[in-house]
């Protein structure tokens, strides 16, 4: 008895019109796969761009008769949809998409950075999405997941990568550039698609409060900020919960408690009237600052998403 969803139990002819077809299947597959890539290298439209990225991002090439020898890899379709998302939006010359051919698999420089700092996306565990790592150090830098529309900034790495490790080693504007890159894209990924973008510490809205590590920060990190704060002519003043430092430029710098979920949590606001300043823009402008932050880290380090991080 002949069973077609057999092929043991086929013909000669059946057996090689079931290779045939599947086969084909194969070569079909690979066709389409051509068609979502000319869709994400080619397209002006934002959301054809990223619809051709998710599907990619999951897409399988091989079959059991047709198998492709170069192939990307899922992190390598994020890369591309980042650096084509900002081609669309006239900030593609920003960065370079760089080709391996050891690994067959694609690395980012950004332009700012000159020859420092190589970046990739890894594969996240569990999520479905993908982290923006720096390759010498490791340092992830944020977590994108194109199906969840989600973007989360990483503080504690940001912090490292550039407010520490590249500090001495780039300028403040090549600094300030490389993550406008960063807050650009996340930018583009809320006009364009509506994605929930965390900025973290790079955050320059007035109402961001950034949530220290510390649940009930001690007094003695504060007295320390009114020392270093006076040997700079500047005025740490009290006030309720906390304590505010006016900076040049009407920047107002806070220390507060806020009550969130029912339980109250320090933090830092940063205020300025045009919404200009972050709290990473305050670390890079004043060494005081940057000085107090840093040798209290286990204290005052911004807290990032505890989902992704």
């Amino acid at each position: 008895m002949i069973n077609e969803t057999d092929p043991s139990t086929l013909s000669t002819s059946g057996r090689l019109l079931s290779y045939n077809d599947a086969v084909k299947e194969g070569l079909q597959t690979g066709i389409k796969f051509t068609e979502l890539m000319d869709q994400l290298i080619n397209t002006k439209d934002p959301s054809v761009l990223v619809e051709a990225a998710q599907a990619l991002s999951v897409y399988v090439l091989d079959s059991d008769f047709v198998t492709f020898p170069h192939q990307y890899n899922t992190a390598d379709y994020y890369l591309i949809f980042m650096s084509r998302l900002l081609e669309l939006h006239d900030k593609g010359d920003l960065i370079t998409l760089q080709s391996h051919e050891a690994t067959q698999h694609l690395t980012q420089q950004i332009t700012a950075m000159g020859d420092l700092g190589t970046f990739a996306f890894q594969p996240a565990d569990d999520t479905g999405g993908v982290y923006y790592t720096e390759q010498v150090t490791g340092e992830v830098l944020f977590y994108l997941n194109l199906k969840r529309q989600v973007m989360r900034m990483n503080s504690k790495a940001i912090t490292q990568l550039f407010i520490i490790t590249y500090h001495d080693k780039l300028e403040n504007e090549q600094i300030l550039s490389t993550t406008q890159l960063l807050i650009d894209f996340g930018q583009s990924l809320k006009t364009d698609f509506g994605f929930d973008v965390d900025f973290n510490l790079l955050d320059t809205s007035n109402q961001e409060f950034y949530y220290v590590q510390a649940n009930e920060l001690s007094s003695e990190v504060v007295d320390k900020l009114f020392v270093a704060a006076a040997e700079q002519d500047y005025m740490l003043m009290h006030a309720q919960d906390g304590a505010t430092l006016q900076l040049p430029q009407d920047v107002t710098l806070t220390i507060a408690s806020h009550t969130a979920s029912g339980q109250a949590k320090w933090g830092l606001t940063v205020q300025d009237q045009d919404e200009k300043m972050s709290w990473f823009k305050v670390l890079l402008t004043y060494d005081f600052l940057r000085d107090w932050y840093l040798d209290n880290l286990d204290e005052l380090q911004i807290r990032s998403d505890a989902l992704v991080f």
